[in-house]
């Protein structure tokens, strides 16, 4: 089996301009961690760095979309 290869472009614009100020802005910070805004979570548990007494606190709880999905069940 061929292994998968993504190349490192794949979502960057078809645009030469674009593309050549992306790679140089993505050279930057890829080496960063990611931190997403979208990810339902309060901001304040990174800041805290503490750990959660139970796995509904950390997924269920603070994620309407979560907490949608288990109540139609």
């Amino acid at each position: 089996m061929i292994p998968l290869s993504l190349h490192p472009d794949r979502l960057f614009s078809s645009d030469p301009a674009q593309r050549d100020f992306s790679r140089e802005l993505y050279a930057t910070i890829k080496e960063l961690p990611i931190v997403s805004p979208h990810g339902h979570t309060d901001p304040q548990w990174y800041a805290d760095n503490e750990p959660f007494t139970n796995a509904s606190a950390l997924l269920i709880t603070p994620d309407p979309t979560v907490w949608r999905s288990a109540h139609k069940l």
